[in-house]
């Protein structure tokens, strides 16, 4: 039988059409079933992934907009769309590739990847290759590629988290998750591949399944879910750079990144009138109705105040790995009721808002239970300090102005 572009095919088609070789899945399906990897049924799936499968076709499935099914392109259309033409890809991150350790051993193995030969090759940015295999981490989500350096008489060989890659501008991959998209529902296509990768379950295995996959999509697609709130010594931990999103951003810039001692975080851990916003990277895992991560991809102070002369909450200066992000802590705010910074600048004075109304240039005061330290932090906003009442504000006043990124302050 021959696909036609946007043919529809009945359910009964689509399961026989889905029996014939390998499965590989979007990343965004990589992510949900990472976040529901304590079921037993998403790990064997994790471990099947970009595997040879007898019976399976190379089917590319992804998640789609209803909860209860997932789409996939067959090998046959794939084939016609990639025919005479490598995809490529750039690499857009170096030290993203996976050494000699035998930590990576395992990995290596899944990829048929041989270390002594090829070296763990490190790709540079700008390098353009092939991915000649692919494998999921079930621990972190990560896939990892067996990356091969294109346009070369003898192309090396390493292998790197896929992260660090983008199509190249000439590859055709995107027409693949965007043509002939066929749906069948996930507890269907669950029981047709484990089902011919002699992995062995029950019905009950399969329905536990589906009922976690479909409270997990609806928990993926309210990304508001993946904030926390803490208090006490856990805001100093999760200032620490180890606890980020790797990469760049105002995150991983912040002059509080990589402090000296946990010390200069003692105004915040030691108040209950402060708190750290924290969102979770998207790579966590869902317990129950909470979702938690090892890792964090943006922070914000939190401050109990009072806002021009009435009660209530500052979100101060937001710090992500991804622009994108800093919508999502305005919205989180908003959610909450709380005052937040309309530029994310250093500047004491910004104007702030609460999604209904704003405040130019406005009076934040923050009555703390102990001002007195050893060490401070460098502050944006509420960043005078006086010491003898034990106050905090933006305002220039005080005895102490906190600007010091050596965890020190300056004399008022």
């Amino acid at each position: 039988m021959i696909l036609k572009y946007n043919q529809y095919l009945s359910e009964k088609v689509v399961y026989d059409l889905l029996l014939e070789s390998k499965v590989v899945y979007s990343k965004k399906l990589v992510n949900l079933l990472t976040r529901m990897k304590s079921n037993k049924l998403a790990s064997e799936l994790l471990d099947l992934y970009s595997t040879d499968v007898d019976g399976l076709v190379q089917n590319y499935i992804d998640i789609t907009d209803e909860k209860d099914s997932v789409s996939f392109t067959p090998d046959r259309k794939v084939q016609e769309l990639t025919k005479d033409k490598p995809q490529t890809w750039e690499v857009t991150e170096s030290g993203k590739y996976l050494t000699n350790s035998s930590r990576n051993d395992k990995i290596f193995e899944r990829l048929g990847y041989d270390k002594e030969k090829y070296g763990c090759w490190a790709p540079e940015t700008g390098t353009i290759g092939t991915i000649l295999g692919e494998t999921v981490s079930r621990q972190s989500g990560n896939i990892y590629i067996m990356f091969q350096e294109y346009g070369t008489t003898t192309p090396r060989i390493g292998v790197i988290n896929k992260v660090a890659v983008e199509e190249a501008e000439d590859t055709e991959d995107f027409k693949i998750w965007s043509t002939s998209r066929n749906p069948i529902k996930i507890g269907r296509l669950v029981r047709a591949i484990l089902t011919k990768a002699k992995v062995v379950f029950t019905d009950k295995d399969i329905e536990d399944f589906t009922n976690t996959y479909k409270a997990t999509y609806d928990f993926a697609k309210d990304a508001l879910k993946q904030f926390d709130i803490i208090q006490g010594k856990k805001i100093a931990y999760w200032y620490q750079k180890d606890n980020y999103v790797k990469g760049g951003g105002t995150l991983n810039n912040s002059c509080m990144a990589d402090v000296e001692t946990d010390e200069y975080f003692d105004i915040y851990c030691y108040n209950p009138q402060v708190s750290l916003v924290i969102l979770y990277s998207d790579d966590g895992k869902i317990d129950g109705e909470k979702y938690t991560s090892d890792k964090i991809k943006g922070r914000a102070i939190l401050w109990d105040a009072t806002i021009n002369g009435k009660s209530g909450k500052f979100m101060d200066r937001v710090y992500t790995r991804f622009d994108s992000d800093v919508d999502l802590f305005k919205q989180f705010a908003e959610k909450n009721g709380w005052w937040y910074k309309k530029s994310q600048s250093m500047e004491p004075s910004e104007s702030i808002t609460n999604g209904s109304e704003s405040a130019s240039n406005p009076e934040i005061v923050v009555q703390l239970k102990d001002g007195n330290h050893d060490y401070y932090p460098y502050c944006d906003t509420m960043c005078y300090l006086d010491s003898n009442s034990d106050t905090i504000t933006n305002r220039e006043s005080g005895d102490r102005m906190l600007r010091d990124t050596g965890g020190g302050f300056d004399d008022m």
